[in-house]
């Protein structure tokens, strides 16, 4: 294993609302090396951008932390002031925002916008910055980059917008680059054009990538591990090539089917079935049954551990549980691999 950067430990974050509490972070942990692209992947509403205000702690009122730690190099950031934390946003964790647009300040040039994030985290001189600006926007593959400092947000085109993001995101060179869905708002082409870049950019500066989508296909090539979350917690994990050609989980079932093939195969895409979770009403058991078409009783009435699949891949679906279980009974008993999260065997006695 390499150096940990970014420890998330049973994050839980909710929504403190008039008509109740709306977890939106349910338990989530997760691991976050040095220079490792991990991709975290669910539909609108499953907790990923939450996940990475969380982080940030840039969550507005009625969110808040109500429990579980952040570690940035073994420092609890939950517990830092406001003004600690304004050291550790841009400085080592930053973030592209879904929609280059609305992120960039129509009333300022490029020049202010890029040139205020280089003050704010570093001791440079008025020339410095500017010249650092110029760097910057030259780094993401803006032409012209002396001109584009002097333009506004309206007059560049979303691709460029988009790298003026990028290029204000890794001006004060974070270990850490938050990419919530960065490509959104892009036509197909230039998605492929800022993706390449993200690539080249982590494998130049040698940062750790977070990268939030709602589409697998997208992350296919990128991520050396991918999170799927659902309901606020994590439903899967493991390695790219685990969760492409090994998917555990009926939820990540479904977003694979909902991947338009390439091939020349005549093919239907496949819809997950029924609405997303009402986190205002969790069911009993796992959060996913009111969607799944493998939901069995025990489905409906506990909500399963994560369990091991092999040493790179972990789910939380009582299908997995009943197949290892079947496999053990066979051989004799559970290995290391086979227990839970907490490194105990399942406690639920599975129906035959």
């Amino acid at each position: 294993m390499g150096e940990l950067l970014l420890q998330v430990k049973d994050l839980y974050t909710s929504f403190f609302t008039d008509v109740g509490e709306v977890k939106a972070v349910n338990g989530l942990s997760f691991n976050l090396e040095k220079g490792k692209v991990l991709g975290i992947v669910g539909e609108s509403g499953s907790g990923k951008s939450v996940t990475a205000y969380s982080i940030l702690r840039i969550l507005t009122e009625p969110g808040e932390i109500t429990s579980g730690q952040i570690l940035y190099k073994g420092e609890d950031i939950v517990k830092l002031s406001p003004k600690e934390m304004r050291a550790i946003r841009g400085g080592k964790i930053s973030i592209i925002f879904q929609d280059p647009m609305t992120s960039l300040n129509p009333t300022f040039t490029i020049g202010n916008q890029l040139e205020e994030a280089i003050r704010l985290h570093t001791d440079r001189t008025s020339k410095e910055i500017k010249e650092r600006a110029v760097e910057m926007l030259t780094l993401v593959g803006v032409n012209d980059p002396q001109k584009r400092v002097k333009q506004y947000p309206h007059e560049l085109s979303g691709g460029m917008r988009q790298r003026v993001m990028i290029a204000m995101a890794l001006a004060c060179e974070p270990d850490i680059l938050i990419a919530d869905e960065p490509t959104t708002a892009l036509d197909v082409t230039i998605q492929a054009q800022i993706l390449e870049l993200m690539q080249d950019l982590q494998k130049k500066l040698g940062m750790s990538i977070i990268m939030i989508t709602h589409d697998l296909g997208v992350i296919a090539g990128m991520c050396d591990e991918i999170i799927v979350m659902y309901a606020g917690s994590s439903c899967e994990r493991g390695t790219t090539d685990e969760i492409f050609y090994n998917p555990c989980h009926e939820y990540t079932k479904g977003l694979m089917r909902s991947i338009p093939s390439t091939v020349g195969k005549k093919e239907r895409l496949v819809p997950i079935s029924g609405s997303p979770i009402d986190l205002l009403n969790m069911p009993k058991g796992c959060p996913f049954v009111p969607r799944c078409d493998e939901a069995m009783k025990i489905c409906m009435e506990e909500k399963p551990e994560e369990i091991w699949i092999n040493s790179q891949h972990k789910a939380s679906c009582w299908m997995n549980v009943k197949m290892v279980y079947e496999d053990a009974a066979k051989e004799g008993g559970l290995n290391d691999e086979q227990t839970n999260s907490r490194g105990e065997e399942p406690q639920t006695v599975l129906p035959d």
